[in-house]
């Protein structure tokens, strides 16, 4: 008798992963990756590997990887972000890694066959995809890797006629659904997204502040949790380390600043994809935008976009109701709704040789252990 499948959804972000399973479980956690600098570092976490917030709270005394940093792997080639032609291999590692950690997590039946959907930026190469499979596939028995925007559409039930913004920390990714699964040439990433945003908040803070002590990490935060793009928002007051002492700043003007970066790539990024339609069918997508991803959150993006619109007529975006499990939700619904021979054909395409899922979820715990 067949055993009967569990499926699971993947959204491997680059700076957050989710994963939602069909048992009902689902949860996200930070992309990274670390390993104990020495023997005291060891000794003091208990553990080889620590992953998400805990190797984020422990990083001083770990060497920490974020697999996907700025789209590497998934889009970008290494050099392009810095990682160095001889740190591709441990970010592969990670990446692999990542993925048996978030599906050990689930907790799911042992002897089970694991079916997943990953999400990838629309323009991934063949070399990326790949890069993807490989990392999921010593712990998914059949992988397929599906655009992001796709993934968003699919869980809104959006598959016709509707245009989706997937605004992540490194890439954002651009696509026209339209009721069959879209084509490469339809489809467009930016090599921007969240990450840049930190990066000019920044740089501004630190040029109206330079005696402030301010990381990446904090101008992240300080995004997170103020982030907006419109003219009437509250003022966003940080509290910064200044000459030694904490000290209130406004940091509104740099943080609507930063945020509003953005804005122009993807405005011109939709009217070119927009313009390859016929008139009646580029109104019925300008009406049907749908915002996704992390950066949909910065407030007032959705307004900001459909006024930048305007000129070229009537747009109306949407943003998704649950922008951090959107992606991986669709996954799982598309994972779901597929006939089993064609997961059978993935299965037999990739072989027999690989261990139990059994197996590879002990060998991924005790390492952790």
């Amino acid at each position: 008798m067949n055993q009967p499948v569990t499926y699971v959804g993947l959204d491997l972000g680059t700076f957050k992963t989710s994963v939602a399973s069909s048992n009902g479980k689902r949860f996200v956690i930070p992309s990274v990756v670390g390993w104990p600098k020495d023997r005291v570092a060891r000794a003091l976490l208990g553990r080889d590997l620590v992953f998400g917030e805990e190797a984020l709270k422990h990083q001083s005394a770990l060497n920490v990887i974020r697999p996907f940093h700025r789209g590497a792997l998934k889009y970008v080639d290494g050099a392009d972000v810095g990682i160095r032609p001889e740190d591709v291999a441990k970010h592969k590692e990670a990446a692999l890694l990542l993925v048996q950690h978030v599906v050990s997590d689930l907790e799911l039946p042992a002897g089970r066959p694991i079916y997943g959907i990953i999400g990838a930026p629309s323009r991934a190469t063949v070399f990326n995809k790949q890069v993807i499979i490989n990392a999921a596939r010593r712990t998914l028995d059949a992988v397929m890797v599906v655009a992001d925007p796709f993934n968003i559409a699919n869980g809104m039930n959006q598959l016709s006629n509707s245009m989706v913004i997937d605004i992540g920390a490194g890439t954002i990714d651009i696509c026209p659904v339209c009721g069959t699964y879209p084509k490469d040439e339809d489809q467009i990433t930016l090599p921007v997204g969240g990450d840049l945003i930190d990066d000019e908040l920044h740089r501004l803070i630190k040029q109206s502040e330079p005696y402030a002590d301010l990381s990446l990490n904090q101008a992240r935060q300080i995004k997170e949790k103020f982030g907006f793009v419109r003219d009437d928002d509250e003022p966003a007051i940080a509290t910064l380390q200044v000459d030694g002492k904490p000290t209130q700043v406004d940091v509104s003007k740099q943080l609507n600043a930063a945020c509003r970066s953005i804005v122009p790539g993807i405005t011109e990024a939709l009217l070119e994809l927009v313009s390859k339609f016929d008139r009646d069918f580029q109104k019925l997508l300008f009406n049907n935008i749908v915002l996704g991803g992390g950066g949909s959150q910065l407030k007032g993006l959705d307004q900001q976009i459909e006024q930048a619109l305007q000129k070229d007529g009537q747009a109306k975006v949407t943003q998704v109701h649950d922008p951090v499990f959107a992606g991986a939700n669709g996954a799982l619904k598309m994972a779901m709704s597929m006939p089993a021979n064609y997961w059978q054909q993935i299965v037999a395409q990739a072989g027999n040789k690989k261990q139990s899922n059994t197996q590879r979820a002990r060998v991924s715990l005790s390492r952790a252990a």
